[in-house]
């Protein structure tokens, strides 16, 4: 296995404290995020609760809140802080001069 790093847009595209559906590779279903202190994360789309599209979420911090349930997960290892048994997966985001990349292993 390899990690590939696709592109999936530009510094300054995503506002601050938003999230953006990107496709990532051959999967359409990611979301990338920035924080209000201008941090880029990137996870599946989908609340692992009830398939809550979580690009329209709430950042609050590090954390994305779903919008059906409050279920509140860490962009940063995809943990779920408010209730057991969930979690997101989540990807590496590296950032080349203006340009933002999303790592996914494939074979």
């Amino acid at each position: 296995m390899k990690k590939v790093y696709y592109p999936v847009g530009k510094v300054g595209e995503i506002p601050p404290g938003t999230g953006k559906q990107v496709c990532v590779g051959s999967d359409p279903d990611c979301v990338l995020y920035c924080t209000e202190e201008g941090r880029f994360y990137a996870t599946t789309l989908l609340c692992p609760h009830q398939n809550e599209p979580l690009d329209r979420g709430r950042l609050e911090g590090n954390e994305v809140v779903c919008r059906r349930h409050h279920l509140r997960f860490d962009l940063r290892n995809g943990d779920c802080t408010n209730a057991g048994g969930y979690w997101l997966r989540t990807m590496e985001v590296k950032i080349e001069g203006e340009e933002i990349f999303i790592g996914q292993w494939e074979d």
